[in-house]
């Protein structure tokens, strides 16, 4: 690829403007959005590429050459990690090699450059880290988003750059939660793992549907396993239903509301990197979960042999592959509507329920009434992941009770009085009783 680089170093498209910035240094115009500061485009680099370096991370892969600035500013940061750059067009790279010299990028042995020029490329090569295990950092400047003009691709981009930032606020916070959660426990999920086979479970979350379901809920109590995420629990709480257990995994502070002020002996299944306040409070059995992903958790997890969950990025899907672990063979969604009921986000009652604004970006898609729902980005990202863990499962049956929710693939639509129906024959199970055996 260098090589080629080398050999075409002047034949760049048009569409490229090198300008001069005001303290000196060249800046990169493309598609008519800068790539750079027009002022002083290094010291904002150097102060961008600051805020990307994480210690545990074992490669970088970073989106855009444009002029090579914050390759060679990760490169003096981080000198001994390797470094992948990706670009859609090799006439960037082309064009900066006219005005600038690149050796020391070019022949540095832990660079390497890769031109992706088609979607397919892109999501293939994306999907290509996603098992290997690696810490991989992904670096996305959002001035080079700007530039891309095909819609699709810049979708990929942008969930991807939501992920990191979201991770680059929480990555203090879930360190010191961690910390103290490890001290904080009285089992971890691995005794429960495989020990619900042939017995069904019901997954609540606090969708807006939560309300039209309450009382099918209330016939399910000691029938179906009542797995609640936090947010659905004062819902539960407030219909006198009490679930068998709770799932928590929010880092912030706020998550706490979703649980203060109740006493319970319920089981509390807690993310390692939730909020710390949470399993200090909570006055039932505590078990810690071991998330893939996280490298304190992947590493405490293989010294005491505990099994990892896979959180998929939400409090739900978290609880989807717990559930689906412990080896249930039927799962029903309840609240599971990842959708907008009007401008309402959750449940009347859930500590999460917010109105949202009329200028809030959303995205348009069917719900299990055939009609259209507003949702958001990572609301669609989550029910992407919920789709590709359930076809990796066929050996569960799932089912989605919200009516006026997004439609879930392989989780058909099915109307909760049809399952508090056949749940009337179904003999009653001490669930408590049942996980306090397994952890003894």
């Amino acid at each position: 690829m260098k090589q080629q680089l080398l050999m075409n170093r002047y034949n760049y498209n048009k569409d490229i403007e090198i300008e001069t910035s005001k303290k000196g240094p060249l800046t990169l115009k493309k598609n008519n959005y800068y790539l750079y500061s027009r002022y002083d485009p290094i010291k904002d680099v150097s102060k961008f590429i600051d805020s990307q370096i994480d210690p545990l991370a074992s490669m970088y892969c970073l989106f855009g050459f444009g002029l090579g600035y914050h390759v060679e500013q990760l490169m003096a940061k981080e000198p001994n990690k390797k470094i992948i750059v990706i670009d859609t067009d090799i006439s960037t790279i082309q064009a900066a090699m006219h005005h600038i010299d690149l050796t020391n990028i070019l022949s540095n042995e832990n660079v390497q450059i890769v031109i992706l020029n088609n979607l397919i490329q892109i999501q293939e090569f994306i999907k290509s880290f996603d098992s290997d295990g690696l810490n991989i950092r992904w670096i996305i400047p959002q001035s080079w988003i700007s530039t891309i003009s095909n819609s699709s691709f810049k979708e990929i981009l942008e969930d991807i750059k939501i992920k990191e930032m979201s991770f680059l606020r929480m990555k203090n916070i879930m360190e010191e939660n961690f910390r103290n959660n490890i001290h904080s426990f009285d089992s971890h999920i691995g005794p429960l793992l495989g020990q619900f086979e042939g017995k069904k479970a019901a997954l609540v979350a606090a969708g807006p549907s939560l309300d039209d379901n309450i009382d099918v809920l209330k016939q399910l109590k000691n029938k179906y396993f009542l797995l609640c995420v936090g947010a659905a629990y004062k819902t539960l709480l407030h219909h006198h239903i009490e679930p068998d257990a709770i799932v928590m995994s929010d880092p912030h502070d706020l998550v706490f509301e979703q649980i203060k002020g109740v006493s319970s002996q319920i089981p509390l299944l807690f993310l390692a990197t939730a909020n710390k306040k949470v399993a200090r409070y909570w006055s039932g059995i505590k078990i810690i979960l071991f998330q893939e992903g996280y490298p304190l958790s992947e590493q405490f997890a293989k010294e005491h042999q505990i099994p990892l969950i896979q959180t998929g990025g939400s409090v739900a899907t978290t609880g989807l592959d717990v559930l689906i672990k412990m080896g249930f063979a039927e799962i029903v969604f309840f609240g599971q509507d990842l959708a907008y009921k009007g401008n309402q986000s959750h449940s009347i009652h859930s500590t999460s329920n917010k109105t949202i604004s009329l200028n809030q970006p959303t995205f348009v898609v069917e719900a299990n009434n055939h009609q259209k729902v507003n949702t958001s980005r990572s609301w669609m990202i989550f029910r992407k992941w919920m789709e590709n863990k359930i076809q990796q499962t066929p050996k569960v049956q799932f089912k989605n009770t919200s009516y006026t929710g997004a439609v879930i693939k392989g989780a058909p639509y099915v109307a909760g009085e049809h399952i508090a129906n056949s749940a009337k024959h179904m003999e009653d199970i001490n669930f408590l009783d049942l996980i306090s055996k397994f952890l003894k």
